[in-house]
């Protein structure tokens, strides 16, 4: 089965710019639309502007202007991606990607049935992804469990997770692995396994009963 496209999970006003060769995939900007003002903003990377390969996505977005605005419509080399309504094959276009024949979001157009085309430039989403180490405190909190003792279960180093619910350091390495654990309880479980040993009787039944009990439960659509 072909992946799909969850739009509830993206940000419905920017997407990403790719350059995909045969075995490679170069980041090479943002567009950004904001809706209010009907006003399209591309920004090449600076890394990608810079090097010696990079090419323009159009005539009309050099890469020596490190912002490109167009007020009232999209930049031109996006808007040609977009088939147009009349073509007899749109409905089928939109079916294939999930989006409705009368989707009017120039982002969800791009993302979906103007992804691709002729040049290298590929356009991606961006998803929106609201966990912060916040979330963490809070969990920890409510099973009352301390830093340590989170830390032993799951193989953290305790400085880093002090200075990470303090605010005094941001690591997203770290942030994405918690978020692993508390979204998917059957990996959280199996590290606990792995470090029963470790951990107080107390503290592996507090989050084994926890993750255990998650597991049971039927998955948010």
């Amino acid at each position: 089965m072909a992946y799909k496209i969850d739009y509830s999970k993206i940000d419905k006003s920017q997407l990403q710019v790719f350059s995909e060769s045969r075995k490679r995939r170069v980041f090479v900007g943002t567009l950004k639309w904001d809706h209010g003002k009907n006003q399209f903003e591309f920004k090449y990377d600076p890394k990608y502007a810079k090097s010696k390969t990079a090419i323009p996505i159009g005539k009309e977005l050099d890469l020596f202007k490190k912002s490109h605005i167009s007020k009232g419509k999209l930049f031109p080399s996006f808007a040609d991606r977009i088939p147009l309504i009349e073509n007899p094959a749109y409905e089928d276009y939109c079916r294939s990607q999930g989006i409705a024949i009368d989707e009017s979001n120039p982002i969800i157009l791009l993302i979906s049935i103007g992804k691709r085309g002729p040049s290298t430039f590929i356009f991606a989403p961006i998803f929106v992804n609201k966990f912060t180490y916040e979330d963490v405190r809070r969990f920890r909190e409510a099973l009352n469990i301390s830093i340590h003792e989170w830390a032993a279960a799951f193989d953290f180093n305790p400085p880093t997770l002090q200075r990470l619910e303090s605010g005094k350091k941001t690591d997203l390495s770290t942030i994405r692995r918690v978020q692993i654990y508390l979204e998917f309880p059957m990996v959280a479980m199996w590290q606990l396994e792995l470090n029963s040993g470790k951990i107080h009787a107390e503290t592996f039944q507090k989050l084994w009963s926890h993750f255990e009990k998650k597991q049971r439960l039927p998955k948010q659509q």
